[in-house]
This record gives structure tokens, sequence and C-alpha cells, in this order.
């Protein structure tokens, strides 16, 4: 199911997933019920390195999510938006003991991305 949803997203941009929303709005859709839309959430915010400001902490706080998709997803978009999210490390660091070893990989990568120093 997740998948299918994912996949309308790209093709249906109508659906609210469309590149037209706010760093606002992204971060307001990190808090909804579905983990779907928390993913894509997620994802969208690693796009918007502009607003690090605003979109770095509710990342942050999404490392902590329910759904290890969704927190793999917030790491990954803290690596892509780099040394702006370093606020972040030390919410990544406590990530590199997170019980999916897939999120751990990804706090692990985000952090070579956003300081080498903290990395090691």
């Amino acid at each position: 199911m997740r998948q299918i949803t994912i996949a309308l997203c790209f093709v249906l941009p109508a659906c609210g997933c469309g590149g037209t929303k706010t760093t606002p709005a992204w971060v307001e859709q990190l808090q909804a019920q579905e983990s779907s839309q928390r993913l894509h959430a997620a994802r969208a915010l690693g796009d918007r390195r502009s607003d690090a400001p605003l979109a770095v902490p509710a990342l942050a706080d999404a490392l902590k999510d329910t759904d290890a998709f969704v927190r793999r997803e917030a790491a990954n978009s803290l690596g892509r938006i780099g040394p702006d999210a370093k606020v972040a490390v030390p919410h990544l660091t406590a990530a590199l003991r997170d019980r999916t070893p897939k999120v751990r990989q990804a706090a692990a990568q985000a952090l070579k991305n956003i300081d080498q120093e903290a990395a090691r």
C-alpha cells in the first residue's frame, strides 16, 4: 500500500504531494497520522536547504518517529541538507543506536555529510 501511495503522489500532484507546498506545510505534515504522509514530508524537507532553520529541527524530531521508514528518511534528508543541519548532530548521534539497521546507516551517512569530525 505504501508503494502505491508514493507512486500516486509522483503521478498526481493534485494529491497534495507536489512541489508547491511551503516548508511550513511540509513541517506540519510531519505530524500527520498517516506514516506515508510523514514519509513524504521528511523526503520533501530534504530538498529545502534554503529553509534549513525551519526544516532541520522538524527533521531532527522526526528521527524519533514510530515508523522506521520516516526515521530513515529524516536522516537521509538531514544528510542532503548538509552542513546547515549541524544542529541535528546530537539527534543523529542518538539515531546511531536506533533498533533498525537502515536507520543507523542513514544516520551515519548523514553525519558524514554534515560534519566529518562528528562522524568519527
